[in-house]
């Protein structure tokens, strides 16, 4: 029976990952793996991605969810700031 995994054990891998791959912004997470890189509990993704304001992700089946590291990167540069002020819109 596999055992779970820790977070440090899941970024080990997913760096691993990254430096094989040939093209990084490609490589898909997983949920955990997503939460383990942002960091950010799977929780409050859940909660992104039901209103809407989290990274763009994948759903190949109905209990599927994926992440690709570009989209993840893309939304953090994303919500780059220099003041807690609220933002004008």
């Amino acid at each position: 029976m596999k055992t779970k995994s820790t977070t440090s054990e899941v970024l080990t891998d997913l760096r691993k990952r990254f430096s094989e791959s040939p093209d990084q912004n490609s490589v898909r997470l997983t949920i955990r793996e997503a939460s383990a890189y942002i960091p950010m509990t799977t929780a409050q993704l859940a909660q992104l991605r039901f209103t809407g304001k989290g990274p763009k992700f994948l759903k190949p089946t109905p209990r599927t969810v994926l992440y690709r590291k570009g989209d993840i990167d893309a939304w953090l540069d994303g919500s780059v700031r220099t003041t807690t002020a609220e933002v004008a819109r």
